[in-house]
């Protein structure tokens, strides 16, 4: 899989974007490939859009996502004809006091958000029995958004495991690449979760999730949207 990242942001200059785009290259390779025991994606930054490959999927940086919300800060989706591709927006992350390429909720994590989710399921379309009689979206970074990590001196999401999946993981499981969670289907107080329970779709969010995010979930072009109309089809 190779997933080129496009800069057409004002507000994120093309050096920011090679240096988060290399290091949520690094964070794909070192950190989620061998955790979900995966060849590894390529993530290359692009500044001509014509050098992109045909068979690549695509990410661009821009400042704000048309037809959302304010708080929309990226989803990734698939087309009729098979091809992945995703945006990322600059402006509300720092409109909300968020940075570029350091600290939680930067662009950057952001970035590293949306390849990580695209990496893992790209299609859009999985989901996970909790043996509880609900279903969980295998979105890998919404439970864990916040605290982010460093790459290379560069912010990038925390994102669950495969046991975060499993109802019948270990208490000793490792259920995300911070080691913060102690169980599957749990989120921290920065997460979010999409699931679908006793026929009806629901909406978790973390004690310190922030109310200008929450806005994001609610796009017609958002993740939840989908996630939420797939629950709706699972019953």
């Amino acid at each position: 899989m190779l997933i080129a990242i496009l800069n057409q942001s004002t507000l994120v200059s093309n050096a920011d974007a090679a240096t988060m785009t290399q290091a949520v290259a690094t964070q794909v390779r070192l950190d989620a490939a061998p955790i979900w025991d995966r060849t590894p994606a390529a993530v290359v930054f692009y500044t001509d859009p014509a050098a992109v490959p045909a068979t690549a999927h695509g990410i661009a940086i821009v400042d704000t996502i048309q037809n959302q919300p304010k708080g929309v800060l990226g989803f990734h989706t698939e087309d009729q004809g098979g091809k992945l591709w995703g945006v990322v927006a600059a402006k509300p992350e720092l409109d909300n006091g968020a940075q570029v390429t350091t600290g939680d909720w930067s662009v950057s994590s952001v970035l590293s958000h949306e390849v990580l989710e695209m990496f893992v399921d790209p299609n859009c379309n999985l989901w996970a029995n909790d043996g509880k009689g609900s279903a969980y979206s295998f979105e890998v970074c919404d439970p864990v958004e916040a605290p982010s990590y460093v790459v290379d001196g560069v912010s990038v999401s925390n994102f669950v495991t495969p046991s975060w999946f499993d109802p019948l993981a270990a208490t000793t499981a490792q259920f995300d690449k911070l080691g913060k969670l102690s169980a599957p289907f749990s989120i921290l107080k920065g997460g979010y979760v999409v699931y679908e329970s006793a026929g009806k779709e629901q909406q978790k969010f973390g004690e310190e999730f922030p109310d200008w995010r929450k806005q994001m979930k609610t796009g017609p072009l958002a993740r939840t949207r989908r996630r939420l109309s797939q629950a709706r089809e699972l019953t």
